[in-house]
């Protein structure tokens, strides 16, 4: 008889077990490049400092952009959070007829609200999905050559979904983002952005101890055209994939995570320089 309860409770035992350690273990597991569905507990505070680069080249220019961003993350409810984003920019432009050309200082401030509104959870599976919308701020100054900011109040709303397990993690998620006028009466074309990730996690580990995941990504962009008053502008969208690399190491309630966009397709319209790469890499905890 005891025999009998102990093999009908056991695999009960494990199965919740195994959620609880799958919740912990992969909290805030998420693309790098790309969005994935997760929140940050009611009342939890999340503190991000990411540092990132890209170059582009072609058509006459070459262009480095380095950022370092400050995120806030809040969580209004279990499913809802708020986070404000803080660039800080150092961009660098150098023109075969113009020459060299470098501008700092703070960059568009955004906020961004996230809702999940679907979670399942079973045996070392968590199915998830969200919605997320956000706003772009100009606060840049798009007086300076480089311009720091687009001088534009823009919008962006998307879609993100994953399924994660104790080894293997997929997300997946679609964005667009709507540009609207800015002050030098240029609006840039709005952007639809689509992104998949496949991610594993090579040696499984417990609770409180050292955990990596590493990520392939891909990054796919699809840029409408500029307008200058009410003008499409020749030289201007276009479309382009990456092919992302990446990692994320936790320990306890502190992340370190990076990556690297390689693009290996871009068909850029007209006469604009191309993205030779793009890097991120960030620390963030929680409390």
């Amino acid at each position: 008889m005891k025999t009998e309860l102990f093999n009908r409770v056991l695999p009960f035992l494990l199965s919740v077990l195994l959620i609880l350690i799958f919740a912990i273990n992969s909290y805030a597991h998420e693309p790098i490049f790309g969005l994935g569905p997760h929140v940050i507990y009611k009342g939890g505070t999340g503190i991000e400092v990411e540092f990132e680069g890209e170059r582009a080249s072609g058509a006459g220019e070459t262009e480095n952009q380095y950022s370092l961003h400050s995120e806030i993350m809040y969580g209004l409810t279990p499913d809802l959070a708020l986070t404000l984003a803080i660039p800080y920019i150092l961009k660098k432009k150098i023109e075969s007829e113009r020459g060299e050309k470098t501008s700092s200082g703070v960059g568009d401030i955004s906020l961004r609200l996230k809702y999940r509104f679907w979670r399942h959870d079973s045996p070392g599976i968590q199915d998830s999905a969200a919605v997320i919308t956000g706003i772009k701020l100009p606060t840049g100054d798009d007086d300076k050559t480089p311009g720091l900011g687009t001088g534009s109040t823009d919008f962006f709303i998307g879609l993100a979904v994953a399924r994660e397990s104790l080894k293997w993690y997929y997300f997946g998620d679609v964005r667009y983002r709507i540009n609207t006028r800015g002050s030098d009466d240029l609006r840039k074309g709005n952007v639809l952005f689509t992104d998949l990730s496949i991610g594993v996690r090579p040696w499984p580990t417990e609770y409180l101890k050292p955990d990596l995941v590493v990520l392939l990504e891909m990054n796919w962009e699809l840029i409408m055209k500029d307008h200058l008053g009410g003008t499409e502008v020749d030289d201007s969208g276009g479309n382009r994939l990456f092919l992302s690399p990446c990692f994320f190491f936790t320990y306890r309630n502190l992340a370190l995570k990076g990556g690297v966009q390689i693009p290996v397709y871009q068909n850029m319209y007209g006469h604009q320089p191309e993205d030779d790469y793009r890097f991120s890499l960030s620390v963030e905890v929680h409390y």
